[in-house]
């Protein structure tokens, strides 16, 4: 399990990563809020385990939300701190507490870690990119909180979309993942696909949802939707 641990005591952040390299994880580490969003943005996490207390985090809730935005994911978030009362505005789903005021509380941290990790299922089976949220296990697509009902094919295409975000997929990385090595000759049948997720995708959101990048591919527009579509 690789973890983020949001410390700026570099003394608790050894204690913390010594004690999840024993249980066979894998830590990374960052002492502020920016620099933890954007290893959020670099790499993929299973969980996050952070300082209640850090500087310069702002509102917990809007804080952990702008790691799963950085992340694209719901990761799971461990709040860690030494009174209740420094954990009282820590709250929200795939986000846990607990106490840690010496080194034998460590082990109550790894339980509420696996605890938390195993209630809130696989951060990686879960892609988010603006508005859209996928989830790969049961192949589900929610643009807000309106469900999106799409055919295999449509859903791989837009899972490549969402991966890249805000970057451009290739044509030709589509037509493997749809046809293997075996592309029909024609780009009609990509393009029709392409122009079903369109239409799919605007339902809800009365906005254009894909961009094509003349020549290159295609690329899903911004949260803001300001650019406009082809």
């Amino acid at each position: 399990m690789h973890v983020l641990i949001i410390e700026d005591d570099p003394t608790l952040a050894v204690e913390i990563g010594d004690a999840l390299e024993q249980a066979g994880e894998e830590p990374d580490f960052a002492d502020d809020g920016p620099l933890a969003i954007r290893l959020c943005e670099m790499n993929r996490y299973d969980a996050i385990v952070l300082d209640a207390t850090l500087p310069r985090c702002g509102d917990p809730g809007g804080f952990t939300d702008r790691l799963r935005e950085a992340a694209r994911r719901a990761t799971p978030v461990l709040a860690m701190a030494n009174s209740p009362d420094m954990l009282s505005r820590w709250h929200g789903e795939g986000l846990e507490t607990v106490i840690y005021r010496q080194r034998s509380d460590m082990d109550g941290v790894l339980g509420a870690l696996q605890k938390l990790v195993q209630e809130c299922g696989d951060p990686m089976a879960q892609l988010s990119a603006g508005d859209l949220h996928l989830d790969l296990e049961r192949q589900s697509v929610y643009c807000g909180q309106i469900p999106v009902e799409l055919a295999p094919i449509s859903f791989r295409i837009l899972e490549l979309l969402v991966r890249a975000f805000p970057g451009v997929v290739t044509r030709t990385q589509i037509e493997k993942q749809i046809w293997n090595d075996q592309p029909p000759e024609s780009d009609a049948a990509l393009r029709g696909h392409i122009h079903r997720l369109r239409q799919l995708l605007e339902r809800p959101t009365a906005r254009k949802m894909i961009r094509t990048v003349h020549g290159i591919g295609y690329q899903l527009e911004s949260a803001a939707g300001h650019r406009q579509a082809s």
